[in-house]
């Protein structure tokens, strides 16, 4: 009789026990998530009066803002949205070899203006304006979000492609980041793994152009290539500016 008391009892200890465990777990779930919170603040708030701090200063042409990143910390960005270092060194030896083996398998690819080596060495420098807007000309089309995809390489390329379409031809047309995505197999281009501006273009040279975004939209995943039926945004190649030369930059890839 005694051990059938006690029976109800334990069961009733068990259960308090059990309820207990599942109160601490759902206050662990609070704590992460009041935790994550509060560091995304300290985050943003340290970002906030860099930038403020940064602007009033009045050092720099442009001024500082808020966007979709400032909550992140500088580790975090370029995890997010740059290649890692040994990668940057494997793609440009990739570029290097890719440059060199079109040039010769396909002569007269090369784009106006480069050396037989696929680069500018901006040691004839000129004279450039103090400040270029693209915008200005039209030439720029709206901003663009490569969103969890790494496919920053892909967004450079279309961008370049496009500016000069529209200087070439006066029509800016919005071009096809997908189409890279998708379809470009050109050593280092990996889908949403990262690649090269560069490579991406001698794509484009050698493949007739790209599609339109209207008809092969982003979708910020990588998918099977479908290849749009019109094509625009036709280049003949790439070159590569010297590495550490603002002089090169300014007048070779900015201002012209």
């Amino acid at each position: 009789m005694a051990a059938a008391s006690r029976s109800p009892a334990l069961a009733l200890v068990c259960a308090s026990l059990l309820m207990l465990a599942g109160d601490v777990l759902l206050m662990m779930d609070r704590f992460h998530a009041w935790r994550a919170a509060h560091n995304r603040f300290e985050v943003y708030r340290r970002n906030v009066e860099y930038i403020e701090a940064t602007n009033r200063r009045g050092v720099l042409s442009y001024e500082l803002g808020e966007n979709q990143f400032t909550d992140l910390t500088s580790d975090e960005f370029l995890a997010a949205h740059t290649m890692p270092p040994e990668q940057v060194l494997a793609a440009r030896e990739a570029v290097a070899r890719l440059l060199i083996n079109s040039t010769r398998a396909a002569a007269g690819l090369v784009a106006e203006g480069s050396g037989c080596n696929g680069s500018y060495s901006g040691d004839a420098f000129g004279q450039v304006p103090y400040s270029v807007d693209w915008r200005t000309s039209g030439a720029v089309t709206p901003v663009k979000h490569q969103m969890t995809c790494g496919s920053c390489w892909a967004f450079a390329a279309v961008a370049s492609i496009e500016s000069l379409y529209k200087l070439r031809t006066g029509r800016l047309v919005s071009l096809s980041e997908q189409e890279l995505v998708d379809c470009d197999r050109t050593p280092p281009d990996s889908g949403c793994a990262g690649g090269s501006p560069a490579s991406a273009m001698w794509w484009v040279a050698l493949n007739g152009g790209l599609a339109t975004a209207w008809e092969y939209p982003y979708e910020s995943k990588q998918g099977q290539c479908r290849r749009g039926r019109i094509r625009v945004g036709w280049i003949r190649g790439a070159a590569a500016v010297a590495r550490n030369s603002e002089a090169a930059t300014l007048e070779l890839a900015v201002a012209r």
